[in-house]
């Protein structure tokens, strides 16, 4: 069987046009100096050339890796539920609205939430810059866990700073636990 295969043209033996079998076969190569043949006239570089600037990329690579983690993670805590509730309480309080002005949002280009925040664990002991409409910046304190048989959070101490003034926002109104 193989003999056959090898004494008839491969377009006869798979019944395939000829104009087909030519079109499937790679480009020809072809050289500018044919009698000369087709290869490598340098040495490979060396990897191990330039130690001090491959160490200063990785080094440049891995703080931007972790720059970039550390934005992702804070983006995160920015995006919670704890904090849209928190907001939500500071911009219906009147005595925020007073110190602060109307249209309270995070203080600065990019919001940081510093401290733990941890919804599965429990625990929350975060701070973070607000600012209102008067351009008054505000920190706002926030420390609560889920110790309690209900599974809610039990908050601790909530409080906004505006300059010398703090103000313990769990004295105007019900807001014990956060859903």
């Amino acid at each position: 069987m193989l003999r056959t295969f090898a004494s008839k043209p491969l377009c006869k033996v798979f019944r395939l046009p000829a104009t087909r079998l030519l079109a499937t076969q790679g480009p020809e190569l072809v050289l500018r100096n044919k009698n000369r043949p087709l290869r490598i006239d340098r040495d490979l570089p060396d990897p191990f050339a330039d130690r001090t600037k491959q160490r200063v990329t990785f080094a440049a690579f891995g703080i931007g890796i972790i720059a970039a983690l550390a934005l992702i993670f804070n983006y995160e805590k920015t995006e919670s539920p704890v904090i849209s509730n928190t907001f939500y309480h500071l911009r219906r309080s009147p005595r925020t609205q007073e110190l602060l002005g109307e249209n309270i949002e995070f203080d600065g280009l990019f919001p940081w939430i510093h401290g733990k925040l941890n919804q599965v664990a429990g625990k929350v002991n975060i701070r973070f810059n607000v600012k209102g409409s008067k351009n008054v910046g505000g920190v706002v304190r926030l420390i609560a866990d889920k110790d309690n048989d209900l599974g809610e959070f039990l908050i601790r101490e909530w409080s906004l700073t505006v300059g010398d003034n703090q103000v313990d926002l769990l004295q105007e109104g019900d807001f014990k636990a956060l859903g």
